[in-house]
C-alpha cells in the first residue's frame, strides 16, 4: 500500500479547462484525477467553492507538474 500524499493542486470553474489539464498531465506520465466534475456540469451556476472541480496530484510530483505546465502553456487564440 502506498503512503504517498494526494493533494488538491488546483481548483477550476471551467470543466473543459480542468479536463484539458488532466489530459495533458496524464499524457506526460503524471498520475492525477479530478473531483467535483459532475456537480460542475449539472449545476454550473453554483458558487465555484461549491461546484468547482479539483485537480488531485501526488504531493511529490508538484515541482515537476508546475514546471511542466509552465513550459507547456496551451496555445491562446
Amino acid at each position: 500500500m502506498s503512503t504517498e500524499k494526494i493533494i488538491i493542486y488546483k481548483n477550476y470553474e471551467n470543466p473543459i479547462e480542468a479536463q484539458m489539464t488532466l489530459t495533458r498531465l496524464r499524457d506526460a506520465g503524471f498520475e492525477c484525477f479530478l473531483s467535483g466534475e459532475n456537480t460542475a456540469w449539472l449545476r454550473p451556476m453554483l458558487d465555484a467553492s461549491i461546484s468547482g472541480i479539483q485537480l488531485h496530484v501526488f504531493e511529490k510530483d508538484i515541482p515537476e507538474i508546475t514546471k511542466f505546465l509552465q513550459e507547456n502553456l496551451p496555445l491562446e487564440d
